[in-house]
């Protein structure tokens, strides 16, 4: 029997919303990405810079301050509350790509089903853990 076209038309809207979710979660993990790299590359610069260079007659390292740009200002704060800042963000950024890469497995998954297609191989692998590595070390026979 024939799908009225209503019924074909919600199918359709269905597998483009799940398609632009999809596409919206990969865009999204790129920025992220991008800005997690930023944030590296500021960290290999502000540890990078030797404390001799920094230290102007007598002054303490711990007391060095550091420009920051927040938003559309510029700071001057310590180079520790930056550096820290700064890992804090990283492990923010970190944690969201996580949840979004895994959040995108079961997105990939149900438009698959919306399609009728078979579930994209490899898309539910997980490391094994160092427990796991250990039991397959063992068995084979070669114990570190």
């Amino acid at each position: 029997m024939a799908e009225s076209p209503e019924r074909i038309q919600q199918y359709l809207v269905e597998v483009e919303e799940a398609a632009e979710d999809i596409l919206s979660d990969q865009q999204e993990i790129v920025s992220l990405d991008r800005r997690r790299n930023t944030n590296r590359q500021a960290l290999r610069q502000l540890r990078s810079t030797s404390p001799s260079k920094q230290a102007v007659a007598g002054t303490r390292v711990s007391n060095q301050k550091d420009w920051i740009c927040i938003g559309n200002m510029f700071l001057r704060l310590p180079k520790e509350f930056v550096v820290d800042s700064i890992e804090k963000e990283e492990k923010q950024l970190d944690t969201e790509i996580r949840n979004l890469r895994n959040g995108l497995r079961n997105k990939v998954n149900l438009l698959n089903d919306l399609e009728d297609k078979q579930e994209t191989l490899g898309t539910n692998i997980k490391p094994l853990t160092r427990d796991e590595w250990k039991a397959v070390r063992q068995a084979l026979g070669k114990l570190d």
